[in-house]
């Protein structure tokens, strides 16, 4: 079995704000690392032992992967996967060729947390959980969804685990 955890980036600056110029420079803001680090606490309460941990290449999801990271003291399992930048997971008519999945195939794991953005993000839970990207499934920023998996890329409908808010996940920390 494969789980995979789903997780969108914190709260963030806005364009525009302290001369931020580019969408991929917008750095968690003091209160989205915060939430993060406490929304990490519920993580790590539900005793999760990740391989690895996968991030977007942009600031504010790599920024909240390093949070979650380090509360749970994993820094050194943090890694760049550029399909998880926003747009790049899949291209239209693509489903098991999809480029996240031909990346994910390059770790060994059985436990992974994916950190990156939406609408991707509910694309893909809808995906490995229907075999379609149109269920839509909500993710808050802060959100993390579990999926079982038998096989990447997956040959089946997955199984929805759980899905917590931010809220949920600080209060599990407490």
């Amino acid at each position: 079995m494969i789980d995979l955890y789903l997780m969108r980036h914190g709260i963030a600056a806005n364009l525009g704000e302290g001369g931020i110029l580019n969408d991929a420079d917008r750095p968690l803001t003091l209160d989205g690392r915060t939430r993060m680090k406490q929304a990490a606490a519920g993580i790590k309460k539900l005793e999760i032992k990740f391989n690895v941990i996968l991030t977007s290449p942009l600031l504010r999801a790599r920024q909240t992967a390093e949070a979650v990271a380090e509360v749970l003291d994993l820094q050194h399992r943090v890694k760049i996967l550029e399909s998880l930048a926003p747009g790049k997971a899949f291209i239209e008519g693509e489903g098991q060729n999809a480029e996240i999945f031909l990346e994910l195939g390059s770790y060994q794991f059985d436990k992974a947390l994916l950190v990156g953005h939406m609408p991707d993000l509910s694309e893909l839970a809808s995906y490995l959980l229907t075999g379609n990207r149109n269920l839509n499934i909500e993710f808050k920023k802060g959100t993390v969804c579990a999926i079982e998996l038998t096989s990447l890329p997956p040959r089946g409908p997955g199984l929805l685990c759980w899905q917590m808010s931010p809220k949920q996940l600080r209060f599990l920390g407490k």
